[in-house]
């Protein structure tokens, strides 16, 4: 099967549709940049993910000894056994009993889905998937993974990176942790802190005003998308603040209480473009050129900041539909006949087949595939926000 091109004209859903429905077994090579990953197949499930900059066993034993299941001078003791002997580093470390054998496939697994939901953020890239009799992969210790499994996963991320991704910027960005969140570090101290989940405490461990974000993901133990969601939770609840280059550690301040009319400006926004509009409203205080009217713009739904995040709500939810439809397709073998089988099907909520404006969106079966379309605040046909089936393309 010849299966290459870009995934501007080709999604990575798309791919991972037709090689599961195909039920192909073969190597898919995906570039961007100087970024390199390859995803191996067998039978159309998922069996293997490496990167060519650092290879899963590396990241397995790295995890493994960050999660505290083995010791550094275990992994080492392992990966000098493993150059002589040149068995997989998973199977020294069970053969020296470090660890078990259900411990190992955990970690295989989190890491190979971890590796995987990476690339549903890739948003140009050329790929290329090469036709195999047979792969090299960890049988004995890695359970294949059914693409409807990883699309399903992949929409999810899909739908709450972009939100995370605005609140907290570049992963060279730094972050430190606020006055509230030093009082949480220090509760032992006898001092009232907000609760926190145990995820939420590991990284504000971590936040020490001189790590970049990628640093954190490197020292965390969660996954790079749940390091940065935590952060991007932490960032909300003012118990984490950016550091400006050159800039010393200050205490945090406070945001003043929001007046009833931004409250209720931010009604019919998503949480996240509440979060943003708060702080556009914010900046009005800060100027001599606020003006009342426009709050009432705020409140009627009219302003250009409501509508530019509304516009971006309905945009990540029509990508939440669009890789719906498919996992429909891939358990039904055919397009549902209107959006509500797929709440039928527990595939969505019934929320998310209206946008912000609380309209339906249009949907439309076609030759070979569908089309997804939004609307404008006016209720015409919005041309960008129109996504396609790759069939049907």
């Amino acid at each position: 099967m010849a299966l290459q091109g870009t995934l501007r004209d080709f999604s990575l859903a798309d791919i991972f549709q037709l090689i599961g429905l195909q039920k192909k077994t073969g190597v898919l090579t995906l570039k961007s940049g100087q970024e390199v990953m390859t995803v191996s197949f067998l039978d159309g499930n998922v069996v293997a993910a490496d990167s060519f900059r650092r290879r899963l066993e590396d990241r397995v034993g790295t995890v493994l000894v960050k999660t505290k299941q083995i010791s550094p001078a275990q992994l080492q003791e392992a990966l000098k056994i493993q150059k002589q002997t040149l068995k997989r580093l998973g199977n020294v470390l069970v053969d020296q009993k470090f660890i078990s054998q259900q411990a190992l496939r955990e970690a295989l697994r989190i890491q190979i889905t971890q590796m995987i939901y990476r690339l549903f953020r890739w948003r140009d890239g050329d790929y290329h998937f090469s036709q195999e009799e047979k792969l090299d992969y960890d049988g004995e210790n890695v359970v294949p993974l059914s693409a409807e499994s990883v699309l399903m996963e992949g929409a999810r991320i899909l739908d709450e990176w972009p939100m995370i991704e605005k609140r907290i910027g570049s992963l060279s960005n730094i972050y430190r942790r606020s006055a509230a969140a030093e009082e949480a570090v220090g509760a032992e101290a006898g001092k009232t802190s907000p609760i926190l989940s145990g995820e939420e405490k590991a990284l504000l461990q971590l936040l020490d005003g001189n790590r970049s974000v990628q640093e954190l993901v490197e020292s965390s133990t969660l996954s790079e998308f749940d390091s940065c969601r935590v952060l991007y939770e932490l960032v909300g609840r003012q118990l984490a603040e950016r550091v400006a280059v050159g800039e010393m550690a200050v205490p945090a301040i406070r945001p003043a209480k929001p007046r009833p009319a931004e409250a209720a400006a931010r009604e019919g926004v998503g949480p996240a473009a509440r979060w943003i509009l708060g702080l556009l409203v914010a900046a009005s205080f800060l100027t001599a050129a606020w003006n009342p009217l426009n709050d009432l713009s705020l409140l009627r739904g009219t302003h250009p900041a409501v509508k530019s995040f509304r516009h971006q709500v309905s945009q990540t939810r029509l990508e939440r539909l669009h890789y719906a439809v498919q996992v429909f397709f891939l358990q039904n073998r055919g397009y549902p006949q209107d959006l509500n089988y797929m709440v039928v099907g527990g595939l969505v909520q019934p929320q998310d087949l209206r946008d912000p404006w609380d309209r339906e969106y249009l949907y439309r079966t076609v030759s070979l595939g569908y089309e997804l379309q939004g609307l404008t605040p006016d209720g015409a046909p919005d041309p960008t926000l129109l996504v396609r089936s790759a069939s049907s393309r």
